[in-house]
């Protein structure tokens, strides 16, 4: 597990080991500025240029005397290297100053001008994690001079944050450089992993300056990701065991013609070592599912049945239960939906597809509801659960699902380019793997199945909503590398699903 930090954040940390710790802002400043030059010497070295000139574009603040300090280190190892001051001299920060009167000390060059085009390296230091207003006036010329050298072939390494992307939502403050690589420190921040800003910072290198551990803790960082290591959360198999040990998933899902959902859902639980999978659905789709699964129990209903009395009793046999995958908006899939929300159930259920937009037009059922629920949301889905248009949702996400959550009792996994989870705990997770391949039909029915899957093995729904959107989006990673992104299916997720496990239990 990894923390993200916001902008507010990141200054908080650094203020906390500067005051608590005592080691001067110089010292993390030139630690910076060191991790800066060692990036950027590697990335000479893998260009294979006969010539490499270096320009250092430097703002007024902080993030100004980085770069100064990584031209000076650069300068001092030899390499071509020449600073231009996009800030003006009177507005610098005390500690660029000071990197400023070092550098011309040692007489590393300063430009004159905004021509980069002799460069084929270019440092962004122009602005760090404190822009909070657009771009303009000279830095506008600057940012125009750095994304113009990138287009002729210059390669642009940012330092912390692409000047002109909000450290927070990574949106584009009118203007921003496009970076090849971005080099922060300590912790990653939210508006490189958030896009646009995650276009526009490219690779992302995150170095250890030596921020006080307990800074962590002081300033209580809310975002979390996860990475391989959380692979190892999986639950673990043991050899005196049966298909009981691992748990019995219930899907409630298909109507006419929408027998796949059910499938993939049901499918994926197998693939995370449920033991025993039971799919609810019409009897019209029984042939097709004893073809597609014949591992599944199947549990059918006619398709003129309206009353679903006795489920209420059925859902008690299970660890999890799924409900929505192609169930269809009509009276019987409406009829279920009511009558599983209102059960006295307590196996965690996760909710997705059609029995959210039914809930949409019924939310008191959600409400009412006592069972321990995840949601599963796009950002359609999450429009019409919460009344706000989907511009305004991806503006204000966190504070719309937080507050959504504390209302209806329920977890949130808000599917977008970047899924996040959002409980009513004070720990926001952010999703960093899969990829625009997974924009396909079915995708998020595998989804359901594999946090299901989880959840029958005992695993808290918290963690099971985290873990499995984390090994869905792997699995969707390693549907990509063998299948390139345009080709990529739902049933090329689902057959990675085996390849990445395996992977992870032989490690």
């Amino acid at each position: 597990m990894e923390y993200l930090v916001t902008g507010r954040q990141a200054k908080a940390i650094d203020t906390y080991t500067i005051e608590q710790t005592g080691i001067p802002s110089l010292v993390l400043m030139e630690r910076a500025s060191l991790c800066v030059a060692e990036e950027v010497q590697k990335t000479a070295d893998q260009m294979h240029l006969p010539v490499v000139r270096i320009a250092v574009v430097c703002g007024s603040g902080n993030n100004g005397g980085d770069g100064i300090a990584a031209a000076r280190i650069l300068h001092e190892r030899g390499l071509d290297v020449c600073i231009f001051l996009a800030g003006k001299r009177e507005k610098m920060s005390a500690d660029c100053q000071k990197q400023l009167a070092i550098a011309e000390k040692l007489s590393v060059p300063i430009g004159n001008g905004t021509d980069l085009s002799a460069y084929n390296i270019i440092i962004d230091a122009i602005f760090g994690i404190g822009l909070d207003r657009p771009v303009e006036g000279n830095y506008r010329d600057w940012i125009t001079a750095t994304n113009h050298a990138a287009s002729c072939g210059s390669c642009i390494i940012a330092i912390d944050i692409p000047s002109g992307i909000h450290t927070d939502s990574g949106h584009v403050m009118g203007l921003a450089v496009r970076a090849r690589k971005t080099v922060t420190f300590g912790y990653v921040k939210t508006g490189l992993v958030f896009y646009p800003g995650a276009d526009y910072a490219g690779q992302v290198i995150c170095r250890d300056i030596g921020f006080d551990p307990a800074a962590r803790k002081a300033v209580g960082l809310q975002y979390i990701t996860y990475t391989k290591d959380d692979c190892q959360r999986l639950p673990k198999r043991c050899a005196d065991s049966n298909k009981g040990t691992y748990g019995h998933v219930l899907i409630i899902a298909g109507s006419k013609n929408m027998a796949g959902a059910a499938y993939f859902s049901a499918l994926a639980a197998y693939r995370m070592g449920v033991g025993l999978v039971t799919v609810y659905t019409l009897e019209s789709n029984r042939c097709i599912l004893q073809q597609l699964l014949p591992e599944a129990v199947l549990k059918t209903y006619p398709d003129t049945q309206e009353d679903f009395s006795a489920l209420p009793d059925l859902l008690k046999n299970y660890q999890a239960i799924v409900l929505g995958p192609g169930l269809g908006q009509g009276p019987a899939a409406e009829n279920i939906v009511r009558t599983v929300t209102a059960s006295d159930c307590q196996v965690p259920l996760i909710i997705d597809a059609d029995a959210l937009n039914i809930l949409s037009k019924n939310r008191n059922w959600l409400s009412e509801s006592m069972i321990p629920t995840v949601i599963t949301p796009h950002m359609k889905e999450l429009s019409r659960l919460t009344g706000h248009n989907i511009q305004y949702l991806k503006e204000n996400l966190v504070q719309v699902c937080e507050a959504f959550t504390r209302e209806y009792g329920v977890i949130c996994i808000a599917k977008d380019t970047r899924t996040m989870i959002i409980d009513n705990s004070e720990t926001i997770y952010i999703n960093l793997s899969g990829n625009n391949g997974m924009a396909t039909g079915g995708s998020g029915d595998i989804l359901t199945g594999i946090i299901a899957g989880l959840c029958a093995q005992h695993m808290p729904l918290p963690e099971a909503a985290r873990l499995g959107v984390y090994l869905h989006g792997c699995a969707g990673d390693t549907a990509a590398f063998n299948k390139g992104f345009h080709s990529m299916t739902a049933s090329d997720v689902l057959d990675a699903i085996p390849e990445l496990l395996k992977e992870i239990t032989l490690d």
